[in-house]
């Protein structure tokens, strides 16, 4: 099974990474730009992090996505405006935009699958109340989560062709995701390892562009490089988390018009990103 496709990487991407390299003097830059900060609060770290990329304070608008969407407020989530750039700055405990390193390697063999995973542009550690603190930052994707979109979804029935496209959709990135580092791959499907495996997706952490592209936001949860997973248990627990919550565990399981209408179109959507999945996975 040939996974190989060309090394150019695609026009969004480029664009931001250009815009990115302009700010920093026109020098080639790393595939992860990291450095120490000094400011000791996410906020402030946050500004720090935007002058280290050669942003302009005065330019920006720092904002917190907790205060526009109250599911995103248990962690420090941040969107930086900077005239016709966005960027998503995201804290943590650990490294794990660097932790992430080996996989964008893998994906400069892989164009279409790049463009569907959101990738790193840097990462700045600093020091927080005494212990290690990781600012990340990425390119902001514009559209809603699976989740949101979801959330507005008022009558299943009349959207299930709609619905069903992005189910098949989310089937084909986890096909190309999976296949793009297959061990084996003349083994049944069955016996089928991967390196490259996302074990925590979840409507949360899928977004759908105004474009209708899928893009997976989450990162932190990909498996390392030292071994690989069976495709067909990650691709179980995929669909479980897929299907099972958030949106939908709470009308599927009361006796309500809603419910009924859900039951209705999810075994196409299931179906769809079945069939793509392995459609993808084995082409």
């Amino acid at each position: 099974m040939d996974k190989q496709r060309g090394k150019s990487v695609t026009t969004g991407l480029m664009g931001w990474v250009a815009v990115l390299w302009l700010s920093l003097m026109s020098v080639q830059a790393p595939a992860l730009i990291t450095g120490q900060l000094e400011k000791g609060t996410p906020r402030d770290a946050a500004w720090e992090l935007l002058e280290k990329l050669g942003y302009q304070s005065a330019s920006c608008d720092l904002v917190f996505l907790g205060d526009e969407d109250a599911r995103l407020a248990y962690a420090e989530f941040f969107r930086a405006d900077c005239g016709q750039a966005q960027l998503f700055l995201k804290f943590d405990n650990k490294p794990a935009a660097q932790a992430f390193l080996p996989m964008m390697r893998l994906l400069e063999n892989e164009p279409a699958l790049s463009a569907a995973i959101l990738q790193p542009i840097a990462e700045f550690s600093f020091t927080q109340e005494g212990e290690q603190h990781y600012c990340s930052a990425y390119p902001w994707v514009a559209g809603d989560t699976l989740e949101a979109l979801l959330d507005k979804v008022r009558e299943p029935e009349q959207e299930a062709e709609y619905l069903a496209g992005i189910y098949r959709k989310i089937g084909q990135l986890l096909g190309e995701m999976h296949g793009a580092s297959l061990v084996d791959a003349d083994k049944p499907l069955a016996e089928l390892k991967s390196y490259f495996v996302q074990k925590d997706l979840h409507s949360g952490n899928l977004k759908i562009t105004p474009d209708n592209r899928i893009v997976m936001l989450d990162i932190d949860s990909f498996t390392t490089l030292e071994e690989p997973v069976p495709v067909q248990e990650a691709f179980v627990g995929n669909v479980l988390a897929l299907f099972v919550a958030p949106k939908l565990n709470s009308p599927l399981f009361v006796d309500s018009p809603s419910a009924v209408a859900w039951l209705r179109v999810l075994p196409d959507a299931a179906e769809a990103l079945l069939t793509s999945y392995c459609q993808t996975l084995v082409k």
